[in-house]
């Protein structure tokens, strides 16, 4: 029996899952949600005997009859709906995203009991940060159990100016408290301040990067599936190094907030948007050059204060084509090892056999030509 798998959200991360997914999953068929008709459109057109679209507005709701397994990927998150979680309950299909905002996470895990009761699994977090992260600190926790804690890092430089969800939650993030877990006690910290500043060596040709505290909820989700864990922690960085304090401030005079819009000629603009459009407005008048990108996650695994070993991933791409294959892998790994009913992070699915699917499908795809590798090891982190 083929399954029927629904991808919501159909921006550049949801174009990769999807076409991905055609090509591991090739007897399941697919609905295509976006709120775009024309993306709608472009995700039909990849296999039109397999893919069938709906344009629609997942924040009234979606109808998921015969649908057995949903992939979110209708960002922001930061808003804390579970709106697609919750029609996945009601209609018993499992349910992924790629949630990597504290107010997601904590909404999807809060369906905790309820998707008990009704016998569906919710994994939250399938991207790159989170998601192949997550993995990553599985393989060092297995590898060390002497290991009491881990610390993220991800960097990311990007030329193109992306679309609006990413760009909101780069600016929620700075105004949005950290997670952070030290010496077994939760705090919080602010966003992409110098305070929190920690440096990191990343493989080449990223190199050594200063990061800062960031929202994401891989802390979280770790601390809650590896219950030994006395520090967790996630730092992040914008390449060049000037645009983290370019972002953190554009986040904290305004821009970072979706609470008050601004009227312009009679219409209601989210702070955010109108920044977006002022970027590409800014991106097309500018002389063409050549598109560059690079991305990179790094885990440390520690013991107390001292990092004790370290893996990372890197790539020649936007962040979008990590998050895709990432969401990917989750998909596959939920429909071929399944999951117990409830809420969970990633952590949930085999690290191996995900790690493995990650760097088979991107070595097919081109990306991350290193794999899983071990990198060398920083100075002890620091924070707040």
């Amino acid at each position: 029996m083929s399954q029927h798998i629904a991808v919501v959200g159909l921006g550049q991360m949801g174009r990769s899952a999807l076409a991905i997914l055609l090509d591991a999953l090739p007897g399941a068929r697919f609905l295509a949600v976006d709120r775009d008709e024309r993306a709608v459109s472009t995700a039909v057109h990849q296999a039109p005997d397999r893919v069938k679209g709906r344009a629609s507005d997942v924040t009234a709701g979606l109808d998921l009859t015969g649908v057995d397994l949903v992939l979110n990927l209708a960002g922001p998150f930061f808003t804390g709906s579970d709106v697609v979680a919750r029609q996945a309950l009601a209609t018993g299909a499992a349910y992924v995203d790629i949630c990597d905002d504290i107010e997601g996470t904590t909404a999807i895990l809060a369906l905790d009991a309820e998707a008990r009761s009704v016998g569906v699994p919710l994994v939250t977090g399938a991207g790159l940060s989170p998601g192949v992260s997550n993995w990553m600190a599985c393989r060092l926790l297995d590898e060390h159990p002497e290991a009491d804690g881990i610390q993220v890092a991800w960097a990311v430089h990007e030329s193109d100016p992306g679309g609006l969800a990413p760009l909101r939650h780069m600016l929620h993030m700075t105004v949005s408290p950290c997670p952070v877990l030290r010496d077994g006690v939760w705090g919080h910290s602010a966003g992409f301040v110098p305070d929190t500043a920690a440096a990191f060596r990343f493989p080449h040709p990223l190199g050594e990067i200063e990061a800062y505290d960031t929202a994401h909820p891989e802390p979280v989700t770790l601390a809650r599936h590896f219950r030994r864990l006395r520090n967790a922690g996630c730092k992040g960085a914008l390449q060049p190094a000037w645009a983290n304090s370019a972002f953190s401030t554009l986040g904290r005079i305004g821009f970072g907030h979706s609470d008050v819009p601004v009227e312009i000629a009679g219409a209601a603009v989210e702070p955010a948007e109108f920044l977006w459009k002022l970027m590409w407005a800014r991106y097309h008048r500018r002389p063409q050059r050549p598109r560059s990108a690079h991305t990179g996650v790094l885990v440390q695994a520690l013991r107390g204060d001292e990092v004790i070993d370290a893996l990372a991933v890197t790539d020649s791409e936007v962040m979008a084509r990590g998050t895709g294959i990432g969401a990917a892998v989750a998909v596959v790994g939920l429909l071929k090892h399944g999951a117990h009913p409830g809420a969970w992070g990633v952590e949930v699915l085999p690290w191996r056999d995900s790690l493995d699917r990650f760097e088979n499908i991107a070595a097919q795809r081109g990306g991350f030509t290193d794999g899983v590798a071990r990198t060398a090891l920083s100075a002890p982190s620091c924070s707040a």
